[in-house]
């Protein structure tokens, strides 16, 4: 598919043409047009075989890699510019890229740990498009929800991309030892997403925070769809709403609980604060949950937000269900054994190679991951067990 992409940028008031080739395009020789951003540099590379690819250095980079409450290494050094103002840039597919598939990479990454990330999608630089996230990128989307410390001071999470035509949204992490995929597929649908493959994940160990920022830039490029900007931060709330009511009742409660509050909100269109509050109490009440005030607040204050837009319930209820167990047995052995068959249509999140990133890979996905080594039958007898 050819579709001509559209993605923010902070360009300068002027442009320098250069000529410096960039490891991470599909190509070895490129035309490179150097702007300064409000952040630091940005690039952007069209190769010679059509890709586009931006790459930024952010404000205040660091020689290390601690990123998002994470420990990592090799960053990269950048230094101060003058601000400029906002614009945008236009982003065209190339001719050799027969694609949707978008990969994004964290500026920080060293050329090795970026090669690693394609390794680890199964995929390579001149078979996608790729976009090099910035902590500019981050901070545009995260600052005045997230913490300094949530943040981090460099950008190193990366996303894989696939656009789907049913299913809903499913996510596989790696390496992520703070955000649950649950966490991101539901930020996801509350972003304005629908029907897609998603991978997030990082060649060390961070928490996470700054995962959605590459999988929102690389939804938008992949679907030339520009998403609602009160939505995407509506999601980003929602991401660190649920990772700080995590730490007090455990990710897999704090996801089901802002999940149920979501979908109870979004079906009876309730907009009034006591309104929202009553359901937020009930519905913490029914999981045996006490909120401190701060807590049911941040919550109440993000249905609120929320509550603002539409949303397809169907769609994010196709995606929700999925992520709290309410898909029936029957079904369940339908799709089992149509994907014995057929194949298990997660698409990008079954070609993953986790010996790419070393020993001791943390992953975390919405779907199986068991694969048909278990064999059908097994498969089967387990999905009625589960339902029992």
């Amino acid at each position: 598919m050819k579709m001509k992409r559209v993605l923010p940028l902070f360009m300068a008031a002027a442009v320098m043409a250069t000529s410096v080739p960039f490891a991470a395009s599909a190509s070895d020789t490129a035309d490179e047009t150097a702007v300064q951003t409000e952040e630091g540099t940005a690039e952007v590379t069209e190769g010679t075989d059509g890709d586009t690819v931006t790459e930024g250095t952010g404000e205040n980079g660091t020689d290390g890699a601690a990123v998002e409450n994470g420990t990592g290494n090799d960053g990269t050094q950048t230094g101060d510019t003058e601000p400029v103002e906002e614009q945008t840039s236009e982003i065209i597919e190339g001719d050799q890229v027969d694609t949707d598939n978008v990969v994004t990479l964290g500026e920080n990454l060293t050329e090795e740990q970026r090669a690693a990330m394609y390794d680890y999608f199964g995929t390579s630089a001149d078979k996608v498009r790729t976009i090099i996230v910035t902590h500019a990128d981050e901070v545009k989307y995260m600052e005045g929800i997230a913490t300094a410390e949530q943040i981090g001071p460099t950008t190193n999470s990366c996303a894989y991309v696939e656009p789907t035509e049913s299913g809903g949204i499913k996510v596989k992490t790696a390496n992520l030892n703070y955000v649950t995929s649950t966490m991101i597929a539901s930020t996801l649908t509350t972003a304005g997403m629908e029907n897609c493959n998603v991978i997030a994940a990082c060649p060390f160990e961070v928490s996470g925070t700054g995962a959605l920022t590459g999988i929102i830039m690389a939804y938008e490029t992949a679907s030339g769809e520009n998403l609602d900007e009160g939505k995407k931060e509506a999601a980003m709330e929602e991401l660190i709403t649920t990772g700080n009511l995590s730490d007090a009742i455990g990710s897999e409660l704090a996801t089901e609980v802002m999940n149920e509050v979501k979908t109870e909100i979004i079906d009876q269109g309730l907009t009034d604060p006591e309104e929202i509050g009553a359901a937020v109490d009930e519905i913490a009440a029914n999981h045996d949950v006490t909120l401190t005030e701060d807590q049911r607040q941040q919550i109440v204050s993000l249905m609120e937000k929320i509550s603002q837009y539409d949303y397809d319930l169907d769609a994010i209820k196709k995606t929700l269900d999925s992520l709290n167990g309410k898909v029936g047995a029957l079904e369940n052995v339908w799709n089992s054994i149509k994907s014995f068959f057929v194949g298990s249509g997660d698409g990008i999140l079954s070609e993953t190679n986790d010996a790419a990133l070393g020993q001791n890979v943390l992953t975390d996905s919405t779907v199986s991951e068991g694969g048909f080594k278990d064999g059908l039958i097994t498969r089967i007898l387990n999905l009625f067990k589960k339902d029992e």
